[in-house]
């Protein structure tokens, strides 16, 4: 659910971006790898072998997403431009729920792989 939550967030702010930002274009292909993972949980709620790719998948799509928050706020203050153009509420939503999708996944990853 989160997953799908992250995709309408970055649908959002994609639009919002699309003609001002290039952030707009990865905002783009986390929508569409986001649903996709989400399709590949849904189908393997059953068999929890199966899990660790979908799961995996999710942390690195959450990663990127909140890769694409901090990196440019970290370049623009480095080259002493404002933020003010690149950042509003729903890149900080994005943020929120690209971070809480990595905690989960990453917890739910290491529930699913065996010990030992």
């Amino acid at each position: 659910m989160l997953l799908v939550a992250s995709a309408v967030v970055h649908a959002v702010h994609g639009v919002r971006l699309w003609d001002t930002s290039r952030l707009a274009i990865i905002d783009a292909i986390l929508v569409i790898a986001a649903l996709v993972i989400a399709g590949m949980l849904a189908r393997t709620l059953k068999t929890p072998a199966a899990q660790p790719v979908p799961l995996l998948s999710a942390a690195v799509v959450g990663a990127i997403g909140v890769a694409t928050f901090l990196l440019p706020s970290v370049l623009a203050l480095t080259q002493g431009r404002p933020l003010a153009g690149l950042f509003d509420g729903w890149a900080f939503a994005a943020l929120i729920v690209d971070a809480i999708v990595v905690r989960i996944a990453i917890f739910a990853l290491k529930r699913t792989l065996p010990t030992g």
